[in-house]
């Protein structure tokens, strides 16, 4: 559905030039739902702007659409195919002064549809998210989550095949990110829409998206299935984001800061495990306490199913006979996880 070929993108403010994407190639498909994150200042923003062309990439980058290069479209050609991207901000951008159900509208007027027409769409996409009770109601009389919900009907209204959301869910409290969330993937399947997802919580790849691009300093540094790349992280700033978002660093972190937090008892170890794939099915922490007789005492636990499998690790105490330990910890190594002694 989008594919991107050598993005890139110079700023120039007072003279002085800033290359913000470089290079930069991807390829979405039909239906997907593609995040992209990285941390602040790594061309997120830029690129999702350059998808529609709201920003338009340098000379010599492509921009293709559902087999349309965007990029080779006149000014009045590009306004048409516009239309089939909807985008969605974090700030919502809604005209305070209108009603919700003219803010769903305002697109609609362009269209050449009748007034009666805009009228009866704006309240089908109000239906669509939930909020056809809302239509003569003001944005000031809504709530966060309800405004965005309001901004999603309003890029929908024009049937859009592309919808982009550039950090949609950073204003959220977590659990109204999650309704958004939940929606956008209602959308996703109902409607057949293509999704690119614009954000820097890692939690909001992890539950909605399929496939993830990294990015850093204006480069795409590893893509590829979320599961993947987060279980397998090939790029240092793939692990380090990982990281600053998981509670396992805070084990290391103590380490360093008080070294004698733990009073190990002699023979014991702290051990980190980490999945690294989806061949983990096995409850394997209460089968070393069984079969191996030895003892966890946890510690740190971060783990999650991502499309069902588990992701993520636990660090603990394991505590046994020297052979039990030894023997517990090369089964865990052939279950596909990741074994690591912190301290002994």
């Amino acid at each position: 559905m989008i594919k991107l070929e050598n993005i890139s993108k110079t700023f120039t403010a007072q003279g002085v030039s800033f290359k913000a994407l470089e290079g930069v190639s991807l390829e979405i498909e039909r239906g997907d739902i593609y995040g992209i994150i990285g941390f602040s200042g790594a061309g997120k923003s830029t690129l999702v702007r350059c998808i529609n062309l709201l920003e338009r990439p340098d000379q010599g980058g492509k921009v293709v659409v559902d087999g349309e290069e965007l990029t080779a479209l006149s000014p009045r050609e590009l306004r048409g195919r516009r239309a089939g991207i909807g985008m969605i901000f974090q700030h919502f951008n809604l005209m305070p002064s209108r009603s919700i159900l003219d803010n769903v509208r305002y697109p609609l007027q362009y269209r050449g549809l009748s007034k009666p027409e805009q009228v009866k769409k704006a309240l089908e996409m109000l239906e669509l998210v939930d909020l056809g009770g809302k239509a003569n109601n003001y944005p000031s009389e809504l709530s966060g989550g309800q405004k965005q919900r309001v901004a999603i009907a309003r890029a929908l209204a024009c049937e859009p095949k592309v919808l982009l959301s550039d950090e949609a869910t950073s204003a959220l409290d977590p659990e109204t990110t999650q309704e958004i969330l939940e929606l956008l993937a209602r959308l996703n399947r109902d409607l057949k829409l293509t999704l690119v997802i614009i954000t820097h919580q890692l939690q909001v790849v992890k539950n909605l998206c399929r496939h993830v691009a990294v990015m850093e300093r204006g480069h795409v540094v590893e893509q590829g299935e979320v599961f993947e790349v987060f279980a397998n992280p090939q790029n240092e700033v793939t692990r380090h984001f990982i990281n600053a978002a998981s509670n396992l660093s805070k084990a290391e972190a103590l380490l360093r800061s008080k070294p004698d937090w733990l009073n190990l008892l002699h023979g014991e170890k702290l051990v980190r495990l980490t999945y690294l794939g989806k061949g983990v099915s096995e409850p394997v922490i209460s089968k070393l306490t069984t079969d191996y007789q030895v003892s966890i005492n946890i510690l740190f636990a971060d783990v999650e199913l991502i499309g069902g499998y588990p992701l993520g690790g636990t660090v603990g105490i394991f505590s046994g006979a020297p052979q039990d330990i030894a023997a517990a910890l090369d089964f865990t190594r052939q279950q596909n996880i990741k074994v690591e002694v912190l301290y002994e």
